[in-house]
């Protein structure tokens, strides 16, 4: 299968803190003019483009990205991971401008993090090679938040739409907050929308899941899932159904919803099963966050976890 992605490429810098650090509901927090120690720290490539586009090449399949980088160590080492994970680069281009990069707090296994999108906002309608995309049979569009990285999201649908190819909507919850508009028109063209339930209840001004998914569902009559974590996952296709999430000690979330969605992609694009495309989805990501950044499950992993093998 031959995918075509487009999102953020950032460098996280990841922080775990050990004390000083605390949790107010749904706030993180830390004392003003306070020097804190942190436990660790680690630097690695990321973005939910590249997390998308990391596994699938993984799980074997081939994948194009469009997107920016920053003239800068933080780009040639975005580059570099890229062609490492068999990742073609030919169309991620290199501006004078400072890459993206984001800062990731880790407090008992979840995330919150500050993100600053640099070359990212600079994709424009002008980077889209439409011969490239129209070689591909998905095109995965994650979080795109600037006028010009909108023109380029909306001009590949077209494309995607002319030429047969499946659309998938992963956005993330910056799109919620300053695209709503554009981002409704999107879904309402895509074949797949993946949230999370944070973004979705948003977007949809509800207070449940389930209540999200069916009004994504009402407003687009696309094939639809909302991932809840440790709750598992929701699909509305012909109806609705729930997915149990495999249960695990959580370690870290970073890349889960992206697991997620790359994992889904693969998984049906193979079988078209899209209920085993689901489980097969929860398992990866469950496998993801028992481990951590770095950590990626093959697809024999994922099968036998999902067979309640035990994993070397």
């Amino acid at each position: 299968m031959k995918a075509c992605v487009t999102g953020s490429l950032v460098i996280d810098i990841t922080i775990y803190p050990s004390r000083n650090i605390f949790l107010t509901k749904e706030t993180i927090s830390f004392p003003f003019d306070y020097k804190i120690q942190v436990d660790k720290i680690s630097l690695d490539v990321g973005g939910s483009g590249f997390n998308v586009a990391k596994v699938l090449s993984l799980l074997g399949n081939k994948v194009e990205f469009f997107g920016k980088v920053g003239n800068d160590t933080y780009g040639k080492m975005i580059l570099e991971e890229m062609k490492k994970s068999k990742i073609s680069t030919k169309n991620v281009k290199t501006e004078n401008f400072l890459t993206g990069f984001s800062i990731v707090f880790i407090l008992g296994g979840e995330k919150t993090i500050l993100t600053y999108r640099g070359a990212n906002n600079l994709l424009s309608e002008e980077d889209l090679k439409e011969e490239t995309l129209k070689k591909c049979e998905w095109f995965i569009f994650t979080s795109m938040i600037s006028k010009e990285n909108i023109q380029f999201v909306e001009k590949a649908i077209k494309i995607a739409k002319e030429n047969g190819i499946k659309i998938v909507c992963n956005p993330s919850i910056s799109m919620v907050d300053y695209q709503k508009e554009k981002l409704l028109k999107f879904i309402k063209k895509s074949d797949f929308i993946i949230m999370n339930k944070k973004e979705a209840m948003k977007l949809t001004k509800t207070s449940e899941p389930i209540y999200a998914c069916k009004k994504l569902k009402k407003i687009s009559n696309s094939i639809v899932i909302v991932t809840m974590g440790k709750k598992g996952s929701i699909l509305f296709s012909d109806k609705l159904k729930m997915f149990k999430a495999y249960k695990v000690k959580v370690v870290d979330t970073t890349g889960a919803g992206d697991s997620f969605t790359a994992a889904f992609v693969h998984s049906f694009s193979k079988t078209k099963d899209i209920d085993f495309s689901m489980k097969f989805s929860n398992a990866y990501a469950a496998l993801k966050i028992s481990k951590g950044k770095g950590y990626f499950p093959s697809e024999k992993e994922v099968l036998k976890f999902m067979r309640g093998e035990k994993l070397v």
